[in-house]
């Protein structure tokens, strides 16, 4: 009976410690959700995967015909997405255009989940060209987390089928890293990656294969040439951190304290003497062309894209692709663009795109 009062008093003692801290945590977390949401909910998000499926060429693609909502309650975005029986995603446009197509490639930029369907600027673009008289059909081929590779097998798959004339791609400065992955750990999915030799391209991890979440995959380049890096990250810190910042607001202070003190738990590629990433991006940029469809580039305007561009630039110039810069549009702060601690497009950042991209596309293509 003393043990038995003895183990109680432990037990109530601890709880007793508990309790505050899981207390502060909770008002913490009430604190931080209303400042930076300026809501309450606790509701979860859809998970990245919804509409996704493992795809042996691709890593994965989306499910043809599947529809349904993209939400996130906390940032405050709640998209209708339909995928057609290609997996491309359905504009919802109230015509139906008669001209030659068009397919946008990219990555989330473009997927655009955040918006309903007529509201990306896939859509948006496709709406000012017929209204203006050109009766282009446009086809929205991006793929969350897709790199420059994954969209130019998601068109090899799709030429056939659509029959292009013209493609958009949408670079985004993540697609160099995705290039070299070929799988992130806290995902489910790999993907097969390019290896460059002597400006040449061949294809490893194909079929691709589905390991278990921690593991993690890339490619690593030197003066030496290339290896494959992987493993399975043991460190707690990346799972917290992903936990943390899907589902509570306090990840947000958590990560500026960390960045004031240096301290990153971001799961980080290592640094390399040289990394070709300007090489692999123009081999798939010249296997695109190889199609003979007339290509444009265009990228996502936030700083770090911008130290990119005269890189961009320079084997757009080489290529012939010509360059699409939508920067200078984009005139306000861009927090209005994006949603809030996301930063992905909201309506006003689709509608601004696709404004810019008929302003720099209009008169050539309605001219053909």
């Amino acid at each position: 009976m003393t043990n038995t009062i003895k183990c109680i008093n432990i037990v109530f003692k601890i709880i007793l410690v508990i309790l505050p801290f899981a207390l502060a945590l909770f008002v913490t977390e009430i604190i931080t959700r209303y400042y930076y949401f300026g809501s309450l909910s606790m509701k979860n998000g859809t998970p990245d995967g919804q509409f996704v499926r493992y795809n042996e060429e691709l890593g994965w693609s989306m499910i043809p015909n599947s529809e349904g909502y993209f939400s996130n309650p906390i940032v405050g975005y709640n998209g209708f997405v339909k995928f057609d029986q290609n997996g491309v995603r359905v504009n919802d446009n109230r015509f139906s255009p008669k001209g030659e197509s068009i397919i946008v490639i990219g990555d989330s930029t473009t997927a655009g989940l955040e918006v309903d369907n007529n509201e990306t600027y896939v859509a948006i673009l496709e709406k000012l060209f017929f209204e203006n008289g050109c009766e282009y059909r446009f086809y929205n081929a991006g793929v969350r987390g897709y790199g420059t590779d994954q969209s130019l097998w998601n068109l090899e798959r799709l030429i056939s089928v659509v029959n292009p004339k013209f493609v958009i791609y949408m670079f985004s400065s993540s697609d160099f890293l995705d290039n070299r992955t070929i799988k992130r750990p806290n995902t489910k999915y790999s993907k097969p990656v390019f290896i460059i030799n002597h400006n040449e391209l061949n294809v490893i991890n194909r079929p691709s294969k589905i390991f278990d979440t921690p593991y993690y995959s890339f490619v690593e380049y030197s003066t030496s040439g290339h290896k494959v890096i992987d493993g399975y990250y043991k460190n707690p810190i990346p799972l917290i951190k992903d936990f943390l910042k899907r589902h509570l607001a306090i990840y947000y202070p958590l990560r500026a304290v960390s960045e004031y003190f240096q301290i990153s738990p971001e799961v980080k590629v290592q640094e390399n003497t040289r990394y070709p990433d300007l090489e692999i991006l123009e081999s798939i940029l010249t296997n695109i062309k190889s199609y003979g469809v007339e290509l444009f580039i265009t990228s996502y305007p936030l700083e770090e894209q911008k130290l990119f561009i005269n890189d961009i630039r320079d084997i757009s110039d080489k290529l012939d692709i010509k360059y699409l810069d939508i920067s200078p549009y984009f005139t306000e702060e861009p927090t209005n663009y994006q949603w809030t601690k996301d930063g992905h497009w909201n309506e006003k950042g689709h509608f601004q795109t696709a404004y810019a991209l008929y302003e720099l596309l209009g008169h050539h293509l309605c001219i053909q």
